[in-house]
């Protein structure tokens, strides 16, 4: 037999503050900043943009500070070059980057920054690779307290 529908009224929807764009600079990331920017249309909404370095180099005790810190001005200036500033303003934007494993790192940032979104770009991969190697959109859906939006490469809004 079939249950009664639940007649129950939906919670009123919260808007978004905190949104997350994972960016690895993929062609699959800059369709999900894409993708973001039409969902800030509130102004009170935050965009984080988070790029995540897993360069064995910079993990190491011995590397300089000062290496590590022009490392990240250079990854920086990628964010620069992608948003223009009066987007940046716009969306009260904060840049970062840290290193590491990237699932871990994105997963790590929403929960410290109470995320409300993140949303993430997809590579296109083969079955045996994604088999041996997994996804990081996989395991941040997996892993993330807060809702996760995948984007595949090339999608193009209208």
């Amino acid at each position: 037999m079939n249950e009664p529908a639940d007649t129950s009224p939906l919670p009123t929807p919260t808007p978004l503050k905190e949104v997350l764009v994972a960016m690895d600079f993929s062609e699959g990331a800059r369709a999900a900043l894409a993708f973001a920017e039409r969902l800030l249309c509130n102004q009170q909404t935050r965009l984080h943009l988070l790029t995540v370095d897993d360069d064995p180099l910079l993990m190491q005790s011995s590397t300089s500070q000062e290496f590590r810190d022009e490392h990240e001005d250079k990854m920086a200036m990628r964010f620069v070059e992608l948003l223009p500033a009066e987007r940046r303003e716009k969306y009260r934007t904060k840049m970062v980057v840290r290193c590491g494993t990237a699932f871990y790192e994105i997963v790590n940032y929403a929960d410290e920054n109470a995320i409300d979104l993140i949303v993430i770009g997809t590579h296109r991969r083969s079955q045996l690779s994604k088999m041996l190697l997994g996804s990081v959109a996989d395991r941040i859906v997996h892993k993330a307290n807060c809702p996760v939006l995948t984007v595949p490469p090339g999608y193009v809004s209208t």
